[in-house]
């Protein structure tokens, strides 16, 4: 008999968008599955909704948390009330191809693996997008095939040891929790996500079992990950913005400075995971690109701020020492001397993702 695999699904006010997801599982050729559906104190009909869907099928289970407790205590509730023998995440704006959980699960017991992924295409509104053809993505997807283990002609890469390192090499994510499907026994090891993350909750857990398991990817899309306009990233077209308007529209940018301390502490998290690791190899070149990274990202939000002298400079400095450029040096000299005019070098440098 299938084993029993719980997927969790967490949810916020997307009662107008989630039946795509759970239509998305109901087609899967694996049929011994449970939907929890976790909302976070969600604000619209979702609890209506999915006790109709739950209605028609009793593999659906309905559970809201007490209180908000973000994406990653969402994901965690769910696990928590999980009584399968596997675990799979899905978000309520995504779907799977109806492939993946029997994919998965068939590579785990073929290649004695722990933890299964597999690659994603990515939807912006009416247009679908195979990043992994890109010629940077096929390159990696080669050099990984050539440097681990390989199963199927190479359509799955099993990573046991130097999983963190190439993660923290690459300039390409190819591992996702909506793709993850894994044994629940190994929450006794790896415990819950950490729930003071709202912002890349989902990467620092996965960094978790690299290294420590047998992990297979699959090398051919398994999930549609939808960018939807009101997820976490997509608050505004951020390639469009320009950073030299006097006014920047004020809820944009608090949005971005909020997302900026957050993407802050995850990668200080991960600096840290770097500094205790016995696996990098290559310890030094990895902190000087996180602190790069850091660094980048006070020096936006000083940037962004010049108008604010004292702001502008508080966040200088913080960049400053973080990592020392001649971006965050010129920035600091012009903010001195008070200038408050843009710069064409200087925004070169800026990260507003």
């Amino acid at each position: 008999m299938e084993p029993l695999i719980s997927i969790v699904m967490p949810t916020y006010n997307r009662a107008h968008i989630i039946s795509g997801a759970i239509e998305s599982i109901l087609s899967q050729s694996y049929g011994n599955w449970e939907l929890i559906v976790v909302d976070d104190r969600s604000t619209d009909h979702t609890k209506e909704a999915i006790r109709e869907w739950a209605s028609r099928d009793a593999r659906i289970r309905y559970v809201c948390n007490e209180r908000e407790k973000g994406p990653g205590g969402a994901r965690n509730t769910g696990m928590l009330a999980a009584r399968g023998e596997y675990l799979a995440f899905l978000d309520s704006d995504d779907e799977w191809y109806p492939c993946h959980l029997t994919d998965s699960v068939s590579t785990l017991a073929l290649t004695k693996a722990a933890i299964s992924f597999a690659l994603w295409v990515e939807q912006h509104g009416d247009m679908t997008s195979y990043n992994f053809e890109n010629k940077v993505e096929r390159h990696l997807l080669h050099s990984m095939r050539t440097t681990f283990e390989i199963w199927n002609d190479g359509e799955t890469i099993i990573f046991e040891k130097g999983l963190f390192e190439a993660f923290l090499s690459h300039t390409r994510n190819f591992f996702q929790l909506n793709t993850m499907v894994f044994r629940r026994e190994l929450l006794d090891e790896v415990g819950l996500i950490n729930e003071h993350f709202y912002l890349g909750e989902d990467t620092t857990y996965l960094l978790r079992f690299f290294d420590k398991y047998r992990i297979a990817l699959q090398t051919k899309p398994h999930a549609v990950y939808r960018e939807s306009p009101d997820s976490l990233y997509l608050f505004c077209d951020r390639w469009q913005l320009d950073p030299d308007t006097i006014h920047l529209n004020k809820e944009i940018y608090i949005r971005i400075e909020e997302l900026s301390f957050k993407s802050i502490q995850v990668r200080e998290h991960i600096r840290e995971l770097v500094s205790q690791s016995d696996s990098v190899s290559k310890k030094a070149k990895q902190l000087y690109y996180i602190d790069i990274g850091i660094a980048s990202k006070y020096y936006t939000l000083s940037y962004l701020n010049r108008h604010d002298r004292k702001k502008a400079l508080h966040y200088c400095r913080q960049s400053i020492r973080c990592k020392v450029t001649i971006f965050n040096m010129f920035l600091y000299v012009k903010l001195l001397f008070s200038s408050k005019k843009g710069s064409a070098f200087l925004r070169r440098a800026l990260n507003l993702w």
